[in-house]
C-alpha cells in the first residue's frame, strides 16, 4: 500500500514538474492527473499508517527487522507506514494433552508418560489454561516467536509432570497424593511460565492411567476398605442397640424394685378394697374371705 501511495504521489509530482518546465498551463486532462495522483497518494499514504488490532489481540511493530518494545492494544493505531504489525492473542487459551482422540491439540494418544518412584509407567492427561502477558509480547516474539505452545507450553508441561511424578508412587498419584501432585506441578509451571512472559491460570489433571494390574489391585483395596468401614458401622450400631436394651432393662428392673419396696400390707389391703368397690359398682360382687382358703362367692347384684 505504501508503494502505491508513493507511485501516485510521484505521478502527481511529475505532472506538476512538467507544467513548471514547459512554462504554460496544462491541459485539463493533465491537471486532473496531477490532482488525482496527489490526492489519492496522500489518502493511500494515510491509510497505510492506520492499523486496527482486533479484540483479544495485541500488535507487535517490526520495522526493518527491529521489534518495537511497545505493543499495540486492541483498537485503531497510526504507525510508521513501513512497519509490519504481527498480531498475537492475549486471551486465555488452553492446551490439552490426552489419550482421547479429538480432544487435545494433537491427534491420537498425546498423554504424558511418567515414571513413578516405584518404577511404574503411568500415563497422565492434563489441561493447562494460560495467557500471554501483553506488556511482554515484544520480548516473547523476539526470544520465542509466535509458536509459543509448541516451543514452551508443551515442553514445560511434560517436564513439570515428570519431575513431580518421580517423587510419588503410582498408588499415591491415583489416590491420596493427587491434589498435592497438582499443586506441585502448578507451582513449577507458574515459575517456568513467568520467566517467559506467560501467566499460568489453572492446571487440571484430567486422568491418571495406571497399568491394568495396578488399577485392579487399587480398586480391590478400596472395595475392601469400604467393606471394613461398613462392617465397623454395623458393629457400632449393634453395640449402641445392645447398650440401649441394657439401659432399658435396668430401668425396668429398677422400677419394679421401687414398686415392690413400696407395697406394704396396708397398701395392698387398700387396693383390694378399692377393687371390690369398682366391681360392686358394676353389679357384681366377689367376696374373698380372709386367708384365701374358701372359694370365691359371686353375689348377683340387685335388680
Amino acid at each position: 500500500m505504501v508503494l502505491v501511495a508513493v507511485l501516485l504521489i510521484v505521478i502527481g509530482m511529475l505532472a506538476w514538474r512538467w507544467k513548471t518546465k514547459v512554462g504554460f498551463p496544462l491541459s485539463s486532462r493533465l491537471v486532473i492527473v496531477q490532482w488525482v495522483g496527489l490526492g489519492l497518494g496522500a489518502l493511500v499514504f494515510l491509510a497505510s499508517m492506520a492499523v486496527v488490532v482486533p479484540p483479544g489481540q495485541a500488535g507487535i511493530q517490526i520495522l526493518f527487522g527491529k521489534v518495537n518494545d511497545s505493543p499495540l492494544p486492541s483498537g485503531l493505531h497510526f504507525i510508521n507506514p513501513f512497519a509490519q504489525v504481527v498480531e498475537m492473542e492475549v486471551r486465555t487459551k488452553n492446551y490439552t494433552m490426552t489419550n482421547v482422540a479429538e480432544e487435545g491439540q494433537k491427534r491420537g494418544d498425546d498423554s504424558i508418560a511418567v515414571i513413578s518412584s516405584d518404577g511404574l509407567t503411568v500415563k497422565l492427561d492434563a489441561t493447562v489454561f494460560y495467557s500471554l502477558q501483553q506488556a511482554r509480547l515484544p520480548e516473547i516474539y523476539r526470544t520465542i516467536g509466535p509458536d509459543v505452545e509448541e516451543r514452551i507450553v508443551r515442553s514445560e508441561i511434560r517436564a513439570s509432570l515428570r519431575d513431580a511424578a518421580a517423587a510419588l508412587t503410582a498408588t499415591e498419584l491415583y489416590t491420596s497424593k493427587r491434589q498435592a501432585f497438582i499443586d506441585q506441578v502448578s507451582k513449577a509451571l507458574r515459575v517456568a511460565f513467568e520467566k517467559r512472559g506467560i501467566t499460568l491460570e489453572q492446571m487440571l489433571l484430567r486422568n491418571v492411567l495406571l497399568p491394568d494390574q495396578i488399577t485392579k489391585a487399587i480398586n480391590d483395596k478400596i472395595a475392601a476398605d469400604q467393606d471394613a468401614q461398613k462392617m465397623a458401622f454395623v458393629l457400632q450400631k449393634e453395640k449402641q442397640e445392645a447398650e440401649r436394651k441394657r439401659i432399658e432393662a435396668e430401668g425396668q428392673a429398677r422400677a419394679q424394685q421401687i414398686v415392690s419396696q413400696s407395697l406394704t400390707p396396708q397398701i395392698i389391703e387398700n387396693n383390694r378394697i378399692q377393687a371390690l368397690r369398682e366391681i360392686g359398682a358394676k353389679g357384681n360382687l366377689i367376696i374373698t374371705p380372709m386367708g384365701g382358703a374358701t372359694p370365691m362367692i359371686q353375689v348377683p347384684a340387685r335388680k
